[in-house]
């Protein structure tokens, strides 16, 4: 899954709106910012307006001109506060998917224009303050990770708070912890290398359970009488 390319702007896209209740609605939209209440959205490209309640709202799917696809889901993100435990903040927050196979990024997308290729395993783009967040594909959470500005070129923290969420979240892939401990991340990869070494280590890859053989009883003798 791709995310933005685009820069905030109001600009009504192709969009599918996924409710809470499972209802689909189908028009137009615009893109959605983190702390949006309601979404704009249109039957028609030249319509009227209508804004729903972002608390009615799951996901957004946006496609652009060019049939690329976005996707906007409400999440809750979390802060893990060292000993001082994990924080939730109690409100969900509009995040644009960059990648969900088991592993999920997401990032804000304030002024980003990064995109994922699943095609051939690449990411490419900057964000100006782009924060990364990560979890896990079937929950409705997120940790904050760290910020992939494009002012800031130190990446100091960056590696410890990788491998520290990364422990919290996939404990039951010790490969990928194995791998995220050993690498050096930089900040304009991070996301892509993430991926790579979420998919090398088939973290996906359930255990085939082998069936335990029974033991095969002996006939018992019969007694001499």
């Amino acid at each position: 899954m791709c995310l933005v390319s685009f820069t905030m702007q109001a600009k009504y896209y192709e969009a599918t709106l996924t409710f809470e209740n499972g209802t689909i609605k189908k028009g137009f939209a615009e893109m959605v910012e983190i702390q949006d209440s309601k979404v704009k959205f249109r039957l028609e490209e030249k319509g009227d307006t209508e804004k729903i309640l972002s608390t009615d709202l799951k996901k957004i799917e946006y496609t652009d001109k060019d049939g690329n696809k976005y996707i906007a889901e409400r999440l809750f993100i979390y802060t893990d506060k060292g000993e001082n435990g994990i924080k939730k903040r109690p409100d969900k927050y509009w995040l644009y998917v960059v990648y969900s196979n088991g592993i999920r990024l997401v990032t804000d997308a304030l002024q980003s224009t990064f995109r994922y290729n699943p095609s051939n395993g690449t990411s490419t783009g900057s964000g100006g303050a782009t924060m990364l967040y990560m979890g896990k594909e079937k929950e409705d959470a997120v940790f904050f990770v760290f910020m992939l500005s494009s002012m800031m070129s130190v990446n100091v923290g960056m590696d410890k708070s990788v491998r520290r969420h990364s422990e919290l979240l996939f404990k039951d892939c010790p490969a990928f912890l194995e791998a995220v401990n050993k690498e050096n991340f930089k900040k304009n990869t991070l996301m892509n290398r993430l991926i790579e070494l979420y998919e090398t280590n088939n973290c996906n890859k359930k255990e085939e359970v082998k069936p335990v053989a029974k033991p095969v009883s002996k006939p018992k003798k019969a007694k001499k009488k």
